[in-house]
């Protein structure tokens, strides 16, 4: 029990960063576009691959190996994508859903897997 307590502990940032991203796609209100186009889809890329690699680094830390980290971290990206968009759609007066903004998310999530798996892999061969 005491393992996996330690173990969940290191999931709390993703967990704290999940809150971060309900706000940002569900309840923060929408503003104007801005003047760069496609602008909000790089708030996708960067919200997703930042809790792709919080919810990377604790297993490859704990030497999982990243094949079979991998379907799991992006698979509930992918949930979770389709789901804030759903909710963009159906839970909001100001958003509406996009197919782009979850083709933004999967991208950062794939990138934020990457930049975990490469940054730990300097790390131990640094150390």
């Amino acid at each position: 029990m005491q393992v996996l307590i330690s173990r969940l502990v290191w999931y709390v940032p993703a967990l704290l960063w999940w809150g971060v991203m309900v706000y940002c796609l569900w309840l923060m209100p929408a503003g104007q576009p801005s003047g760069i186009p496609y602008f909000d889809k790089l708030g996708h890329f960067a919200l997703f691959a930042a809790w792709a690699v919080l919810l990377t680094a604790p297993a490859l830390w704990r030497s999982q190996p990243l094949r079979q980290l991998m379907p799991a971290v992006l698979g509930a990206c992918l949930l979770w994508a389709v789901g804030s968009e759903l909710g963009q759609a159906l839970l909001t007066e100001t958003r509406s859903a996009e197919v782009m903004d979850a083709v933004a998310d999967m991208v950062g999530a794939l990138t934020g897997v990457m930049l975990a798996a490469h940054g730990i892999a300097l790390w131990r061969a640094r150390v």
